[in-house]
């Protein structure tokens, strides 16, 4: 009979226990020599004992048991020359081992031996703990092994094959994670920085193409940069497509240093850190110019609002101020609008929460638009006759007849208006209800199918995304880009009202309408009830109308003299600030995108510059709940079942190369028998 030995499983913990008292020894105590050396020294003693231990048991046991011994031993034993190797990488080895080496030799030795003892120890402690929880910890000692087996599939009470597949699945994971460890090294040592990050300057929009082509005169760009430096050939790049597309724009280059009576003329900056582009209209006396500045260094340029990035932007904002002049644009205050959040009360902030409309101010500055109040003072005179555009953005306290009567006025001598409401500044049309044919419904479009996730409730069904676009000029650019859909953000609705003037009825187009799944949430639950006390009804609501005024009679020149116009939204927010965070990077941004600029141009008469300004600059990356719930279940599920998968078709190949091969070595003792 064979001998009935075998290693205890506390022996295997033991040596575990050891390896991370030697760790943590070495990592926390190694300014404390004493502690050190004792720590590490009862460790690896223990170590060297089990490694001992398994020795002996496995050169006492046969058959089957005889192979998990060996395995156990084989273990210990790479946990032991992990610590030697381990040992040789500290100072005082490899003061033994590299003290002829130059310093790079010795470098790389001390990273070897340091990715050898990783290597080892996991490859040795992770099949240790697969194969000891394989055997557990009852009948370890009760194997009966047939003294003259000599095939270990034979041995009783331990299957062998089970533990040896368990040994090899821990060192295929002690392996995987081993060469991670040599990545990393081997990335360490190898430190080389590429940007493969997306990268590329905007290229000239409809609306920047527009302006050129129907300018009065040619336009020169004249170009201040070095001629070695990248974004230079980013920003020609830009100029030359325009003027190819134009016919009307002239590229120049120029260095401010050989041509530095030119750059004195168009005020070039100096500074070797920017290059300047000068953009000029007509000549002599009624020479006009406008400049700004590009950073020469690309890796600035790279952020996601540099201006490279938004290089089409800069050159329309340039290209307006060239072929008109300044504008000006009323924001009415004192009524707590959302741009006049002083004049709130403390009720009103409580419900509108905090609004800002830092960028609707910069946007219209950059359409060439000084941007003022309009008071309680100014109304009660009447609107100043310079106004081009008067915006009202969601007042939370009632106007004045007086007010309403100026702002009428205004309208019917052919004045611009846009109008934003929203649902909890409890604020209607009022006397202009008549001549805009519009009233204000504040029950708030929810959609439960089309929409934002935010917070992942079913508050997030008050952030309905929309498509539905009229082919109006004041939504051109949307219109274009229809698949990006507009979010809207706790919107009212617009309902058809009768107009006033029945004989010289104006136009009117509903713009942006909410999506067929949407409905008006009376219960203000966030979920749709078609059964209710007041029953909901999906269907697309009105977000948007353009109203369009008869025309005036002829002017001056004897042309017909536009009437009124005005455009009205059920959504302010479209209009306010966002902060949104993408990589790391925090931008404050308008969620109507182009929205504004096509409104303000078509209000102003400019419709035929409507189109997109191109920006490259980074954008929040948004999902709606289908794409969400898509992405969740890819995530969740399909990565893992694919894995999965993978692993039961290699388990299966496995499993019936066993079986043929035991089959054969069945029928061969078989043949050897008969």
């Amino acid at each position: 009979m064979a001998m009935r030995t075998a290693s205890p499983w506390w022996a295997s913990l033991a040596l575990i226990v050891a390896t991370v008292v030697v760790l943590i020894s070495e990592r926390l105590f190694h300014e404390v020599d004493a502690l050190r050396l004792i720590a590490t020294g009862l460790g690896i003693g223990v170590i060297v004992a089990v490694t001992a231990s398994r020795g002996w048991t496995m050169a006492g046991t046969a058959g089957g048991r005889r192979g998990i011994e060996r395995t156990l031993f084989a273990c210990s034993i790479g946990v032991l020359l992990s610590f030697a190797a381990y040992a040789a990488s500290t100072p005082w080895g490899m003061d033994k081992l590299a003290s002829t080496m130059s310093d790079a030799s010795a470098a790389r030795l001390n990273t070897t031996l340091q990715i050898v003892f990783g290597v080892l120890l996991v490859a040795s402690l992770i099949p240790l703990v697969m194969i000891e929880l394989s055997l557990g910890t009852s009948r370890r000692d009760n194997f009966d092994l047939a003294a003259d087996s000599l095939d270990p599939a034979e041995a009783g009470g331990v299957d062998f094959f089970r533990v040896r597949e368990v040994g090899w699945s821990g060192l295929s994971v002690a392996l995987a994670a081993s060469f991670l460890m040599v990545t990393c090294s081997v990335a360490r040592e190898r430190d080389v920085q590429k940007d493969v990050s997306y990268f590329r300057t905007s290229s000239p929009g409809d609306s920047t193409i527009s302006i050129v082509t129907l300018a009065p005169d040619a336009i020169r760009a004249l170009l201040f940069f070095p001629a070695d430096s990248e974004v230079t050939s980013e920003v020609r790049s830009y100029f030359d497509d325009l003027a190819a597309t134009t016919k009307k724009l002239e590229v120049e280059t120029h260095d401010r240093y050989m041509d530095s009576q030119l750059a004195t003329k168009y005020k070039v900056r100096s500074d070797e850190k920017l290059g300047m582009v000068v953009l000029v209209r007509g000549t002599g006396d009624k020479e006009k110019f406008e400049t700004f500045d590009i950073e020469i260094d690309a890796d600035k340029e790279r952020k996601a609002q540099s201006k490279l990035r938004n290089l089409d932007r800069e050159v329309n904002k340039a290209l307006l101020k060239l072929v008109r002049d300044k504008r000006k644009a009323y924001l009415t205050v004192g009524h707590g609008e959302m741009n006049d959040a002083d004049s709130m009360t403390p009720e009103a902030k409580l419900k509108m929460g905090d609004h800002r409309t830092t960028v609707l101010k910069k946007r219209l500055q950059d359409l060439n638009y000084e941007v003022k109040d309009l008071g309680k003072v100014d109304l009660s005179k009447d609107v100043p006759d310079d106004a081009t555009i008067v915006f009202m953005l969601a007042p939370t306290g009632a106007l004045q007849q007086f007010e309403w009567d100026a702002l009428d006025r205004y309208l019917e001598r052919g004045g611009r208006m846009m109008i934003a409401l929203d649902p909890k500044a409890d604020f209607t049309l009022g006397s202009l209800e008549g001549r805009l044919g519009l009233t204000y419904d504040a029950t708030s479009v929810t959609d439960d199918k089309v929409f934002l996730p935010q917070h992942h409730s079913a508050a997030d069904h008050r952030w309905p995304i929309t498509t539905q676009f009229s082919a109006h000029a004041s939504t051109t650019a949307l219109s274009r880009a229809v698949d990006k859909g507009l979010v809207l953000i706790d919107s009212g609705s617009l309902t058809d009202a009768p107009f006033t003037d029945k004989v010289n009825v104006p136009k009117k187009t509903i713009t942006i309408r909410s999506m067929d799944t949407s409905f008006l949430d009376y219960n203000d639950d966030f979920e749709f009830t078609p059964d209710g006390p007041k029953p909901e009804k999906r269907a697309r609501y009105n977000i948007a109308a353009a109203i369009e005024g008869p025309k005036l009679g002829k002017d001056e020149a004897g042309k017909d003299k536009d009437g009124f116009r005005a455009l009205v939204f059920a959504d302010v927010d479209l209009f306010g600030d966002i902060v949104v965070q993408n990589q790391g990077h925090m931008a404050v941004l308008m969620v109507s995108g182009p929205l504004l600029e096509d409104s303000v141009r078509w209000l102003g008469g400019e419709e035929v510059f409507s189109g997109e300004v191109v920006s490259e600059e980074d954008k929040p990356i948004q999902h709606t709940k289908e794409v969400s719930s898509a992405w969740f279940a890819l995530t969740i599920f399909g990565m893992p079942l694919a894995v999965l998968g993978v692993g039961l078709a290699i388990s299966s190949l496995m499993r019936s190369r066993r079986k043929s091969a035991s089959l054969r070595r069945h029928n061969v003792k078989t043949q050897e028998k008969s």
